[in-house]
């Protein structure tokens, strides 16, 4: 062998052996690396499932730890690595991945978007390539075609959430499925995937994700084949960035957030809240809108203690309301109408909305007098009256909810967490929820003022015209549409 291979790399050996036996290609790559000096990290160490991923002798640095090991036994057809943000989730599917190309010759691999699936799952400082290096391998990646090669001659394949069409056809062994949670069409994903997914003596999934409570989610984590693995953040901080646990653990430890983006908890609906996870859909992006308002419902002090004040845009196309930003924060009052006037002004809106019983004359005339210290033109300004409390003026914007007639465009999460977790009653005042109900009571002509018994039978009668295409293309964990809902064409008002 010494005369053979006299001055090749591991990963030249590699590949050059990739068609041999595999006790002769252990031969040949144990040959060079001994020469060479070059080890190979290995990620599943020789001290198994226990290990906590410290280095130790004969794994002298991070690597595999107990949470991060696939289930023992062959009796399930998916793992859910269900984690927190910086958890490893990613690492641990990498590196299941490059473990199972030994073995399965076919590979999926499947994230929200195709930029997702090339910069976290393949180029990604946790992604195959770099994987591979440190396991002293290489890969050939072809970005054109969405492949990549591995070095005995396996091939994986990448796919997008955004076109389930694709897996059509495709057949596989492993699918490695990457923030499925954040997938808008994962039913038909999933369908599609599972179809193609019958080569080799035991085809199975990977799912690596930060979790959100839709019914598809819950669903993968009851199915007697999941085997699933819970990752908090805290148990992989010595590989994060030392500022972090600073910046973002701080920050939100102890929050409804925090518990499903740290610790990766799929979280349950909230007792008496108005809100359930369930009817809050998202989209990524709206068709051409017919108005936009900017809503403003002011804190009533300015000093540290203050409550927030609510800033919500919300637009409106053919009787749906979109959500589209949320700048609720502590203002001054100069500081809210100056960041209510530049939203105003960028998403070219046609009101700001203001609720003349807390305030009204006050906030009109602190937006107009800050326009003119700006030199911009006033923004027009719609004056509500409140003649029921908050929980009266919110339920029939539940209703919208549930009918999926209110869509949210992009991250809203702190206005989502006030949703879901706000009970009439109990807490502080809900700021982002008030500007959001006033935004969508003049968009979408609520009007009533009656006594209320379901929220579904009080929101407005708006001619039905069809749920946007893009909204059963992208909504996850699909609709739940009323009786006698037409899913026909989008017409823009």
């Amino acid at each position: 062998m010494s005369g053979t291979l006299p001055a090749l790399s591991p990963a030249e050996v590699q590949q050059l052996t990739r068609h041999w036996d595999p006790e002769s290609k252990a031969r040949a790559m144990a040959e060079v690396k001994a020469r060479t000096g070059k080890t190979q990290q290995v990620w599943y160490c020789k001290r198994g499932r226990h290990c906590d991923g410290e280095p130790h002798d004969g794994a002298p640095y991070q690597h595999a730890r107990a949470d991060q090991w696939p289930p023992a036994g062959k009796d399930w057809t998916t793992w859910a690595l269900v984690g927190g943000r910086g958890s490893g989730k990613t690492r641990s599917g990498s590196e299941y991945v490059r473990k199972m190309s030994n073995f399965v010759e076919r590979i999926s691999m499947i994230a929200p978007t195709s930029a997702a699936a090339r910069d976290t799952m393949i180029e990604g400082e946790s992604g195959l390539i770099r994987v591979f290096e440190r396991a002293g391998e290489t890969v050939h990646y072809e970005p054109s075609k969405k492949r990549i090669t591995f070095p005995n001659g396996g091939r994986g394949t990448l796919f997008s959430g955004e076109e389930p069409d694709r897996l059509r056809g495709p057949q596989h062994g492993l699918v490695w499925l990457d923030e499925p949670a954040h997938i808008s069409a994962i039913d038909e994903v999933w369908d599609q995937m599972l179809f193609g997914l019958r080569l080799g003596d035991r085809p199975h999934s990977v799912i690596t994700t930060t979790p959100l409570p839709t019914k598809w989610m819950k669903a993968r984590l009851a199915d007697p084949g999941t085997k699933s693995s819970k990752v908090s953040t805290y148990a992989n901080l010595a590989n994060l960035a030392p500022n972090f646990a600073q910046t973002v653990l701080s920050k939100y430890e102890g929050t409804r957030l925090g518990r499903q983006e740290l610790h990766g908890e799929i979280l349950s609906d909230v007792l008496g809240a108005l809100w359930q996870d369930g009817i809050i859909h998202r989209l990524d992006s709206t068709p051409e809108l017919a108005r936009i308002v900017i809503s403003i419902d002011p804190a009533g002090t300015n000093n540290r203690r203050s409550d927030e004040t609510g800033i919500v845009a919300v637009g409106k196309a053919a009787g749906f309301g979109y959500v589209l930003e949320d700048h609720s924060d502590k203002y001054s009052p100069t500081g809210w109408a100056k960041r209510a006037i530049q939203t105003y002004e960028r998403l070219k809106a046609d009101a700001i909305v203001v609720e003349k019983n807390y305030g009204g004359d006050m906030v009109k005339t602190t937006i107009e007098s800050t326009a003119k210290d700006m030199n911009t033109p006033c923004p027009r300004i719609i004056v509500k009256t409140a003649m029921r409390s908050k929980q009266l003026r919110a339920e029939p914007i539940v209703g919208l909810y549930e009918q999926t007639r209110v869509l949210h465009v992009g991250a809203l999460h702190k206005l989502e967490e006030e949703m879901v977790t706000w009970v009439p009653g109990k807490g502080d005042s809900p700021n982002r929820i008030d500007a959001l109900v006033w935004a969508l009571t003049d968009l979408m002509g609520v009007t009533s003022d009656s006594s209320i018994s379901s929220p579904a039978d009080h929101a407005p009668s708006i001619p039905a015209q069809g749920v946007p295409p893009e909204v059963i293309r992208r909504s996850p964990g699909g609709l739940h549409l009323p009786p006698g809902f037409a899913r026909r064409s989008f017409t823009r008002a």
